[in-house]
């Protein structure tokens, strides 16, 4: 019922905001003389060389202007405040569309347009639009480019990266609100590889969940301090390693290389700076520093978090900033930093009455801390054929947390601790060179070196704790890559190459083999496939950590580990149905093969049911599990002030435990239902300011559980789980509503964005846990839910 109230809801709202009529402005725009600046560089996609003399195009359905680019591949105009497409010709390259691009009074929009050269097999192409496709041009399948200017149309995405690929299909959300981890097509967000600048990185989310985790509550990586990103689903390029779920690529915006420009925000749970300008007016150049505050307090007042569970509100801080220097025929150098801290906690009653009556005895405080510092060199060699892109950084990743129990005398006792800290250098080299219009060729590689001091212990008994970890410990993994691109025929594109994964880890040296394949079934409708093997490592910590062997003892037993590996293979079509509405639809098999899971062939355990923590348990790489699905995507793409994403999916995800039986995995809940839509009027004088309002809604499965066998734990006075209907049961399906509005007013040399949100509309209470207990002969049902209505109010000025 509840689905079908959501549904409804967001699908009325959804098609009035589509279907209302606007007044048009056109006649008065023409007039105005605020005006909005739209700049950008024009690239060739294989050889990065700078495309000079291009026709550029710049329109709306109220205003256009038209320019060429210069020696150095730039253009710069200035329009109306609005909504642009910037349409692109070169002699010899296919021509480019660019859409939905919106430009306001108060901060320059800044475009790189990346524009395929023509051959003689493609010579019949004459448009392509880059919406959604990503940047890497080795993939074909199962990938979707994310822009930072649509974070405002996400409603309660928070300008968090991770919230904004929940719309994207086979996507969703982990179990609770609070938590930002992400299932890709059925498996454990451990599998996520996160990659800045080319370098993978540690999990960048504030208040990480815990050990491996991929996720948090937010993260420190606004999308504010991001020109963009690639999100990978699966078939991952060969580039890749180190994943076998799902990939975030991102990479830092650039300042703006013509002017200083500043940006102001504050909302109910914090606030937000930047700045950015040129570096010099001699050579190309600019800088840009972004640092945001966030505190929730407001939260607590309003009891939308409960303080019981929570007394120490959490805080965070977070941080981004990007120098790029342009050294002539020595190429562009760009030095980045990025990282934020943050921490939550809860204290516990200083009352001894209220203690002996049952009060709050437990305290904890958590502190996590993540940073990334890198240099990188871009360069394209004379002849402009070869780009050579290389990035060394260093990443700290730091959690401490501890746990306190007061007795009723309030003496406090430390009951748990534990502390984790990853310092690792890291670096990447690529070489991409183009044989011809239709060959290219990538060689690169990565190489990680990682530091971890690991420290866990909690109490036993008097004087007496038992020590989980406690070791400096140290490793590395390289990755070695090439991957052709062949254009075969008209229409028709081959990808093949290798990743060569090689841990010291785990002492191995893997081959994966991948291979993709797009191919014209008429007009701009385009068949695509891609497969490949691909393997995942465990945190440093699980190979360290003393398990439990014996009653009071504990030792290292899972240091010969080996790593996860799986094999993806999906098949897509995509097209357009009309000018602007564009379908899309996957099938995907993808088999995990050498899972850890527990060695004693009772238990139930495998790494593929974990979101993050550390198994007490020993582990073997025997475990299999399998992930199969169908996907649909119908997107309007924005065009006449309205657009919609709708995107299905069906799947089915399993694993063989120990014990050889096969069992629903706990992230298998079948379905995924997202709708996103939005529509924007023109207002103010001569329409030169915006309103906007989105609905975003979710239907999904619940996450799995397993029951309990009510005969036997009556028997035994204490719960006892029907383990072989291990994660059988569902908990009832997740569903949610947000509506967001925003009003973005432009003024002569500034504009002013205000921003409303209501969350979860309709005040659904979803159930994100399940417990049993036993308690006077019953076993008694315990659900958690989810928060109710949560209104989030910001403003920005851009100057």
């Amino acid at each position: 019922m509840s689905f079908r109230l959501n549904l409804t809801v967001s699908l009325i709202i959804g098609i009035i905001l589509i279907l209302i009529p606007e007044k048009s402005y056109s006649q008065i725009i023409a007039k105005q003389d605020i005006k909005a600046v739209i700049s950008g560089t024009l690239i060739d996609s294989e050889s990065r060389a700078q495309l000079a003399g291009a026709s550029v195009r710049v329109f709306s359905s109220a205003a256009e202007v038209s320019t060429v680019s210069d020696s150095a591949g730039r253009f710069r105009v200035e329009v109306p405040p609005g909504r642009y497409s910037v349409s692109v010709e070169h002699s010899g390259y296919v021509g480019t569309l660019m859409g939905d691009l919106l430009a306001g009074s108060g901060k320059e929009v800044f475009v790189t347009v990346l524009m395929a050269e023509k051959s003689r097999l493609l010579s019949g192409v004459t448009v392509s639009s880059d919406r959604g496709r990503g940047r890497n041009t080795m993939a074909t399948v199962s990938v979707k480019r994310l822009r930072s200017q649509d974070a405002a149309r996400y409603a309660s995405g928070y300008y968090d990266p991770l919230r904004m690929v929940t719309s994207v299909a086979g996507v969703s959300s982990g179990n609770d609100d609070d938590n930002n981890q992400i299932v890709v097509r059925g498996n454990s967000p451990k599998g996520l590889l996160w990659r800045l600048e080319g370098i993978e990185i540690p999990n960048p989310n504030h208040l990480a969940a815990g050990e491996g985790a991929s996720g948090g509550a937010y993260s420190a990586i606004t999308t504010n301090i991001l020109s963009g990103f690639d999100f990978y689903t699966g078939a991952f390029p060969a580039e890749y390693g180190n994943a076998t779920s799902g990939v975030m690529d991102l990479s830092l915006r650039n300042g703006n290389p013509a002017k200083r420009e500043f940006s102001l925000g504050a909302g109910i749970v914090g606030a937000e700076a930047s700045a950015e300008g040129p570096l010099s007016l001699r050579r190309p150049g600019s800088w840009f520093v972004n640092a945001r505050y966030a505190n929730f307090n407001f939260l607590k007042r309003y009891g939308i978090i409960n303080s019981e569970d929570v007394s120490i509100i959490p805080d965070s801080f977070d941080w981004g900033s990007k120098i790029s220097y342009s050294a002539g025929k020595a190429g562009t150098f760009e030095f980045f930093t990025t990282g934020g801290k943050s921490k939550v906690g809860d204290l516990a009653s200083d009352n001894a009455d209220s203690i002996k009556l049952g009060a709050d005895n437990d305290e904890f405080l958590d502190k996590h801390l993540f940073a990334v510092a890198g240099i990188k060199h871009s360069i394209t060699l004379p002849g402009e054929k070869t780009y050579i892109r290389s990035t060394l950084g260093l990443t700290w990743q730091k959690s401490e947390s501890d746990n306190y129990v007061v007795d009723t005398l309030l003496d406090k006792r430390h009951n748990y601790s534990e502390s984790f800290f990853y310092p690792s250098l890291r670096a990447a080299f690529t070489v991409n060179h183009k044989l011809s219009a239709s060959n290219v060729l990538r060689i690169g590689f990565n190489a990680n070196i990682m530091q971890g001091e690991m420290f866990s212990r909690r109490y036993l008994s008097k004087d007496a704790y038992d020590t989980l970890i406690d070791v400096k410990g140290s490793g590395w993994y390289n990755s070695y890559f090439a991957q052709w691109k062949k254009s075969i025929s008209a229409g028709t594109e081959l990808v093949a190459g290798v990743h060569f994964f090689h841990s010291g880890v785990t002492g191995e040296f893997i081959a994966e083999p991948r291979a993709g394949l797009r191919v014209s079934a008429g007009g701009d409708w385009v068949l695509s496939f891609g497969s490949g093997i691909h393997s995942k490592l465990e945190p440093l910590s699980i190979y360290n950590y003393r398990v439990r062997t014996a009653p009071g003892k504990r030792e290292i037993a899972n240091e010969n580990l080996k790593a996860t590996r799986a094999a993806h293979f999906t098949m897509g079509l995509s097209g357009s149905v009309t000018h602007s509405l564009k379908v899309t639809t996957e099938i995907y098999h993808q088999y995990l093969f050498k899972v850890p899971v527990a060695a004693d062939n009772v238990s139930k355990y495998s790494i593929l049911n974990a979101a993050y923590g550390l198994p007490d348990t020993r582990l073997v790489n025997t475990g299999t599990g399998r992930n199969s699905g169908v996907e649909l995507t119908v997107e309007k793409e924005f065009y006449r002030n309205s657009y919609f994403l709708a995107s299905f999916s069906l799947f089915d995800s399993k694993y063989k435990a120990p014990d050889g039986r096969t069992y629903n995995t706990y992230f298998n809940n079948r379905r995924i239902f997202m709708f996103t839509a939005g529509r924007e009027f023109k207002a103010g004088k001569g329409g030169r300011d915006i309103i906007g309002l989105n609905i975003r809604a979710l239907n999904r499965g619940g996450f799995r559980y397993t029951p309990v066998n009510t005969e036997l734990s009556l028997s035994r006075r204490r719960v006892v789980f029907d383990v072989l209907r291990t994660y059988e049961k569902q908990l009832p399906d997740y569903s949610r509503v947000d509506l967001g509005a925003s009003y973005r007013v432009n003024r002569k040399g500034s504009s002013w964005t205000f921003l409303a949100e209501i969350q979860n509309l309709t005040n659904r209470h979803n159930v994100v846990r399940r417990r049993f207990s036993y308690t006077q002969g019953k076993i008694v049902t315990r659900d958690s839910y989810s928060v109710g209505i949560v209104p989030v109010f910001s403003v920005r000025v851009d100057f």
